[in-house]
């Protein structure tokens, strides 16, 4: 039984310069555009984040599913707008 194959690209070469794996992930797009981000580093850290783990009934679940498939997003997303929209106001 032959294994399936996986590539990992290429090793980074001596004379390349290392990826800042931060600001990768928060500047991306332009980055991928070739264009440097006029935001720095510093102030383009993402914030922090906290784990909530909630259960909730079947029928709520699956018409917040629904929602967030007509509206062409993910629930987390939908969930994460509702609640900023709630308390996001407060600090």
């Amino acid at each position: 039984m032959a294994g399936k194959r996986v590539s990992f690209g290429r090793k980074p070469g001596a004379a390349e310069k290392p990826v800042d794996v931060e600001e990768w992930v928060t500047n991306r797009e332009a980055l991928v555009e070739g264009e440097q981000s006029s935001v720095s580093v510093e102030a383009a850290k993402p914030e922090k984040t906290k784990r909530l783990t909630l259960d909730i009934p079947e029928r709520l679940h699956r018409a917040i599913k629904l929602k967030a498939t007509i509206e062409g997003v993910t629930m987390v997303e939908l969930l994460r707008d509702l609640l900023e929209e709630h308390y996001g106001s407060e600090t």
